[in-house]
């Protein structure tokens, strides 16, 4: 009998839990493209975008030749993930589903439904930087404001160590079908991106080889994060950390080695800093349950000309528009801007939050369910921070665009 594991955001082998538990034991991965996910939302925008499919494409296959060349392999298959499951059971009894936990409604649904099954499961922490278990607070008790969550997780718990990556797995030899990867879509990528990259583990460690240790950018974090033009101003491991390809606890302890063998200032804080961010999400989320997202379930948001303005890039607003020009050209764009739209569609155009964090979904190669509502919520005041997060924008222009290199960027042949 074999161990079954369910991937979902969790597309790795290096620092995954369940795999370094398992790595003796028969197993299958499976990946399920949910046929939720492939449907249109209630604005009917595909859930899906193509650059994030691109994207996710691209880390199955880098997954599956991890595992390929290690004697396992990838299961992957498209439908509802409690039928499918069912199916490999019946041909190939299982020991157990293990899977990462997840506390969005959307997720949480899919596990009671395939719990109805009555085969063992095993669920497991591995997408925090801090364990649960070693916070020092229950959940339900989680500080109300970022400041003094981070504060008591920093003095109180320790990031625990990284899993290394298994040398060897086993899978069970009735099966014969892995199913397909589906086709890459044949998008161009844009010279003027800021985020020219492939999904999977080793283009994630690639970005981390060059940040760090060749360029010594991570020295120049906290002054450059803040940029808009050009793939060096941040990290960018966003999307590979929604992806899972990487994870927060081994970003974390490479910034430890860099500190230790490079250099320590606020710069490589930092980082570890929006780590803790992350986390501060994901655990109100699963203090809060379904409250985190502050949406009744089918809210329909009514949207009018000025949203659909927004997202083309076509309000008139030479930085809004340069921003959103850049997120439907390339599936990614900067922190710094997308605060700024965020705030413009919500406090300047009066439309609802719920549609741009709609939107984000679609496009984002790094959408993440718990940061994405998470900022949402903040900029638009409905979050735990209730004050005004109106910018203004032309002085984030004078500030961040001084010179007007993003703008020219991406409004050169647009307009």
């Amino acid at each position: 009998m074999a161990h079954l594991i369910y991937l979902r955001n969790d597309l790795r082998i290096l620092d995954h839990d369940i795999f370094h538990k398992l790595q003796h034991e028969e197993i299958i991965p499976l990946y399920i493209f949910d046929e939720n996910t492939l449907k249109n939302d209630v604005l009917n925008q595909p859930r899906l975008g193509d650059f994030r499919k691109k994207f996710l494409l691209e880390g199955l296959q880098s997954l599956r030749k991890e595992l390929q060349d290690r004697g396992g392999n990838l299961m992957v298959s498209s439908g509802n993930p409690k039928n499918i499951i069912a199916e490999i059971h019946k041909k190939t009894p299982l020991q157990g589903i293990h899977f990462y936990h997840h506390d969005a409604p959307e997720e949480l649904d899919r596990t009671q439904e395939i719990e109805s099954l009555n085969i063992p499961m095993f669920s497991y922490a591995g997408d925090y930087l801090y364990h649960p278990e070693d916070l020092p607070f229950s959940l339900e008790k989680i500080p109300f404001v970022f400041t003094a969550f981070r504060k008591k997780v920093e003095k109180y718990a320790e990031v625990r160590p990284f899993f290394p990556t298994p040398s060897k797995f086993s899978v069970p030899s009735i099966i014969d079908d892995w199913g397909e990867i589906p086709a890459i879509p044949s998008l161009k990528i844009d010279e003027r991106s800021a985020f020219p990259y492939s999904g999977g583990t080793r283009a994630a460690l690639d970005r981390l080889e060059h940040y760090f240790w060749n360029t010594d950018l991570l020295a120049e974090y906290k002054e450059t994060r803040n940029g808009m033009t050009g793939v060096d101003y941040s990290s960018k491991f966003s999307p590979w950390l929604a992806q899972g390809s990487i994870s927060a606890r081994f970003i974390f302890h490479q910034v430890k080695k860099y500190e230790k063998l490079r250099q320590a200032n606020e710069s490589t804080y930092w980082l570890i800093f929006e780590l803790i961010w992350r986390d501060f999400f994901r655990f109100t989320a699963a203090s809060e349950g379904g409250k985190f997202f502050k949406i009744p379930r089918n809210y329909v948001p009514k949207t009018s000309t000025a949203f659909e303005k927004w997202k083309e890039g076509k309000t008139g607003n030479a930085f809004i528009d340069a921003a959103m020009i850049e997120l439907r050209s390339t599936g990614y764009t900067s922190n710094r801007a997308r605060q700024n739209v965020a705030s413009y569609l919500v406090h300047d155009l009066n439309q609802p939050w719920y549609a741009g964090a709609l939107w984000f979904e679609s496009v984002l190669i790094d959408y993440d369910v718990y940061s994405n509502y998470g900022n949402w919520t903040y900029v638009a005041g409905v979050g735990h921070d209730p004050r005004s997060r109106k910018f203004n924008i032309q002085r984030q222009a004078d500030m961040y665009d001084a010179d007007e290199t993003f703008r020219n960027t991406w409004l050169k042949g647009d307009f």
